[in-house]
C-alpha cells in the first residue's frame, strides 16, 4: 500500500516515475496500470505522455541532476518509447546508437 502511495504522490506533484520510490523493479505498464494511454494506430505517441508528465523542458528540469541529461538532446524532442518501453524496467538511451553514455547522477559542487 505505502509504495502505491508513493507513486500517486509522484503524480500528483508532477514527479518522474522512474525516479520515484514506487518505480523499482516495474515496468512502465505496471507503473501505469489503467492510466497507461490508449493506443494511436499501435503506438502511444509523445503527446500523450506529455499530457500527464509535460513537455521536455520540464523533463530536462526534473533530470538536471543526470549527466548527461537524457531529456536535453540535441535531437530535440524525441519520441518518449525511443527510450522507455512498456515491458522494460530501465530506459534504452536512444542515445546511445550513436553515443556510449553512462547516465549518472552529477556530484554536488564543492564549498
Amino acid at each position: 500500500m505505502t509504495k502505491a502511495l508513493a507513486v500517486l504522490a509522484a503524480v500528483a506533484f508532477g514527479l518522474s516515475l522512474s525516479m520515484s520510490a514506487g518505480a523499482a523493479d516495474k515496468t512502465l505498464a505496471e507503473i501505469h496500470g489503467s492510466a497507461w494511454p490508449k493506443s494511436v494506430n499501435g503506438y502511444v505517441v509523445k503527446e500523450q505522455c506529455k499530457a500527464c508528465h509535460g513537455d521536455y523542458s520540464k523533463l530536462a528540469k526534473m533530470t538536471e541532476n543526470l549527466d548527461p541529461n537524457p531529456h536535453h538532446s540535441h535531437l530535440g524532442d524525441v519520441n518518449c518509447t525511443d527510450c522507455h518501453k512498456p515491458d522494460q524496467e530501465k530506459p534504452q538511451l536512444v542515445c546511445n546508437q550513436c553515443h556510449k553514455f553512462t547516465i549518472r547522477e552529477k556530484k554536488a559542487a564543492a564549498k
